[in-house]
C-alpha cells in the first residue's frame, strides 16, 4: 500500500513503517531499521506513548503501548511487539 508511515509521539517519522493490533499486542514493522535502531524505539516509552499509522488517506492511532515484549529482525526488516502497561 502506498503512502504508509509511522509517526511516533516524539515526531519521529518512519517511512514505509506499519502497525497492527492483534490480541492486545501492537506490532510495528520497521523496514530498513537495524535491530539496534528498533531497540532504541521499543524501549523509549516517550516515542511509543502515541503511535499513528498513516496509510493513504486513512490512519489509525494507538495510545499507551509502552511495554516492549519482543524485538526481532528478519530480511532487513525489524519488528517490535508492544503491549499496554
Amino acid at each position: 500500500m502506498e503512502g504508509r508511515q509511522l509517526v511516533l509521539n516524539d515526531g519521529t517519522v518512519i517511512p514505509d513503517g506499519e502497525a497492527g493490533l492483534s490480541q492486545g499486542f501492537l506490532w510495528l514493522y520497521l523496514p530498513g531499521y537495524t535491530i539496534q535502531q528498533a531497540v532504541a524505539v521499543a524501549f523509549d516509552s516517550n516515542k511509543t506513548a502515541v503511535i499513528v499509522f498513516e496509510y493513504g488517506d486513512m490512519s489509525s492511532t494507538y495510545e499507551g503501548y509502552t511495554v516492549c515484549t519482543s524485538v526481532s529482525e528478519d530480511d532487513g526488516q525489524a519488528s517490535v511487539c508492544l503491549t499496554q502497561a
